[in-house]
């Protein structure tokens, strides 16, 4: 029985049909992504607009859970009224009754804890912290006092390409809505909105 090899021709005839294939499923990837980016890409600024939200509420959830009032007795006792304004609350700026107020101002609810991880001081209220518009960019600025007692606010861009903020109160409920601008394909605006029950 004769063994019959492989030549040389055959061989690179056989590099060059795979690199075709590699080539064309390569482009056919390539198409399949963009077209996946472009789909995906009116989604994107959606998302962060509905994490943006997602933040707000725990954060006002938290800050009106119990107020400065630790013990739910209604009165002022040492180490109340952390932010010295005569009211045990989470300083809202939200009176009851405001309807498309451009910010919204509190005192976020924090735990103190310390090296070892154990909470050391619960119900404290933080320097403030404040949800606002700056141009289109959906922004959380927030005050942080340094060791040097320096008070510092820092500024975080939460979603891009807003072109619209309002929050509303009305008594315990807070009405908060974002219109983002929506880019190709869809071409356009969407509103989003959120209600959050604050217990104080």
């Amino acid at each position: 029985m004769k063994q019959r090899g492989v030549t040389l021709i055959e061989i690179a005839a056989a590099a060059m049909l795979m690199t075709m294939i590699l080539g064309a499923a390569a482009v056919a990837l390539s198409s399949d992504t963009k077209a996946a980016a472009v789909m995906l890409a009116p989604a994107g600024a959606e998302l962060k607009v509905n994490a943006a939200l997602e933040r707000i509420a725990t954060e006002l959830r938290m800050a009106g859970e119990i107020g400065e009032d630790l013990d739910r007795e209604r009165e002022f006792d040492p180490g109340q009224d952390a932010k010295g304004n005569g009211v045990l609350d989470a300083d809202w700026n939200l009176a009851d009754g405001a309807s498309n107020q451009p910010n919204l101002s509190f005192n976020r609810r924090i735990d103190l804890y310390d090296e070892d991880g154990n909470i050391t001081a619960t119900g404290i209220y933080s320097r403030r912290v404040t949800y606002l518009l700056q141009g289109t960019d959906f922004v959380r600025e927030w005050e942080v006092t340094l060791p040097s007692s320096v008070v510092q606010v820092r500024r975080a861009v939460l979603a891009r390409g807003v072109t619209g903020l309002s929050f509303s109160r009305t008594g315990q409920l807070v009405t908060v809505s974002v219109t983002v601008t929506v880019p190709a394909p869809l071409n356009g605006t969407r509103t989003l909105a959120t209600q959050i029950w604050l217990r104080n």
